[in-house]
């Protein structure tokens, strides 16, 4: 009886170390394929800049990516990503229920559903024509940009979550959060940090490399954040579903 308790040890500890090494080959899989585009694209990059040979265009990745890691640049990102978070938990505790509600009661469904999507049309005009007209004849702060930058992301999750996609909807609402956040910083100028605004500085005075270094380190700000999001959500989302199996 005992032997047979130690082999039933042995084979659950076996088990156990063979399923990380699988886990473990599986995410150094999935690892060198993510890899693979990104490699070819700025080994591309490398060589169609040095075959064009003109910076002020597009400069050599080599010299690209060494602007990325300048200090000046972190402390710019670490403004505008802590708006874009703070974007990201406003409508996570705003548009979230809603989206919710809307899917639970039809009827709030059919009240809240033309509603949102008439503030999007509207808040979208205003975006395009009328905000930059009204940005330069009243004052301009930086709550303003916020609650421009969270209205419509907001609104996006609602209408989203409302068809069950939450995970989806956080992911695009941080998105659009971002997107605008650094939009705000960019056009009107209201603070002096900021991806925006130093994005404006590189335009303004020809810097081409710190332009590229920039949008270089939105890209996989953005990409971090979302694998982030995208892990914590099927976290969320998995132990929801077995608590659910275990009430059925």
């Amino acid at each position: 009886m005992k032997d047979k308790v130690d082999i039933e040890v042995w084979e659950a500890l076996l088990n156990f170390m063979v399923g990380d090494e699988n886990k473990q080959e599986t995410r150094t899989v999935r690892l060198f394929y993510h890899s693979i585009p990104f490699v070819l694209l700025f080994l591309f990059w490398e060589i169609l800049a040095r075959v064009i040979h003109n910076p002020y265009i597009l400069p050599p990745f080599s010299a690209v990516a060494v602007n990325a890691f300048s200090p000046s640049l972190a402390y710019h990102l670490g403004s505008t990503l802590a708006f874009s978070l703070l974007g990201l938990l406003i409508i996570s505790l705003v548009g979230l229920p809603l989206g919710m509600l809307m899917r639970r009661f039809k009827k709030a469904e059919w009240a809240l559903n033309p509603f949102f999507w008439f503030l999007l049309f509207a808040s979208g005009f205003a975006t395009t024509r009328i905000a930059p007209i009204l940005f330069s004849l009243f004052e301009v702060s930086p709550l303003t940009v916020l609650l421009h930058s969270v209205l419509i992301p907001m609104l996006v999750a609602a209408l989203i979550s409302s068809y069950g996609a939450r995970l989806t909807a956080v992911r695009i609402g941080f998105l659009l959060c971002f997107s605008f956040r650094i939009g705000g910083e960019m056009i009107f100028g209201i603070t002096t940090v900021g991806l925006g605004n130093l994005l404006s500085e590189c335009y303004y005075f020809h810097n081409t490399e710190m332009m590229y270094a920039i949008m270089l380190l939105m890209g996989f700000t953005g990409l971090f954040v979302d694998r982030g999001l995208k892990y914590v959500g099927n976290v969320v989302i998995g132990k929801e579903e077995i608590k659910e199996k275990e009430v059925k």
